[in-house]
């Protein structure tokens, strides 16, 4: 079992949406950085109400329009944005710390990330404070910016992306474990991915990854709303989930099921 397997969760899932293309090779030189850009935050206005509504979350935001502070149950997240890198003198919030809190306000890990040229983290440094434990991180993207593989102290993943969406998702923490999603009626309404979900990435990267992933430090989102998630364990079928998605008066997404 991934080490991230046996973490207790705080939070349900992420993902990190589409786009191919060759990688950007210069995101990977690490003496070279870039700096992150308010855009790039996952988390916005049309998504409170769904991540209040599923997974208990409140966020705050600082003045430059970054994720300063994320409330869930059982403790909280908080992020320092260092303008300046501690690698190359540059301007811009090229290294982010995500702050993991207990309920007291005691701080139990800090994950130290340094972005790359495309704006997104290539490598991460995770430290548990209590015994000073360290763990690295890599990220590689494609040149869109979409999260295409992940290495966390060895537990692998790699994701696949069409048409701007998550179609395959692939982890060696447990053997092979695949995910497969489907699209029946592509929408236009933006979303992210994919909370909840079966058996899913949260299971093995969670709470660190999903709480990068929405203050914009892993990648983009995935464009539209699945059908369908087909798993596959060492290439053999499982069995199939069906997504059930529920929107208010305004049309705004406030739960989804599978």
């Amino acid at each position: 079992m991934g080490r991230y397997a046996r973490m207790a969760l705080y939070v349900s899932l992420l993902l990190v949406g589409a786009g191919c293309g060759k990688p950007d090779d210069g995101h990977y030189i690490d003496n070279e950085v870039g700096c992150m850009s308010a855009s790039q935050v996952v988390v916005c206005s049309q998504w409170e109400k769904f991540l209040n509504n599923v997974t208990g979350y409140t966020f705050s935001f600082n003045k430059d329009g970054f994720v300063d502070t994320v409330r869930y149950r059982g403790g909280y997240a908080s992020f320092v944005y260092y303008a300046g890198s501690r690698e190359v003198q540059t301007v811009g919030n090229d290294m982010v710390d995500l702050r993991l809190h207990d309920m007291d306000g005691v701080v139990n890990t800090v994950c130290t990330f340094v972005i790359g040229v495309n704006g997104y983290a290539k490598r991460c440094t995770e430290v548990r404070v209590a015994d000073n434990r360290r763990y690295d991180w890599r990220f590689k993207y494609d040149h869109r910016g979409y999260l295409t593989s992940l290495d966390a102290a060895g537990d692998e993943c790699e994701f696949e992306y069409v048409d701007g969406n998550l179609v395959a998702y692939t982890n060696w923490c447990d053997g092979e474990e695949t995910y497969v999603f489907t699209y029946s009626s592509l929408s236009s309404f933006g979303y992210i991915p994919y909370f909840q979900s079966p058996g899913y990435i949260e299971a093995d990267y969670g709470p660190i990854l999903p709480l990068a992933y929405f203050a914009g430090l892993v990648g983009r989102p995935s464009k539209n709303l699945p059908s369908v998630c087909d798993v596959y364990v060492d290439d053999e079928y499982v069995r199939s989930y069906e997504y059930r998605y529920v929107f208010n008066n305004d049309g705004e997404l406030v739960n989804m099921y599978y």
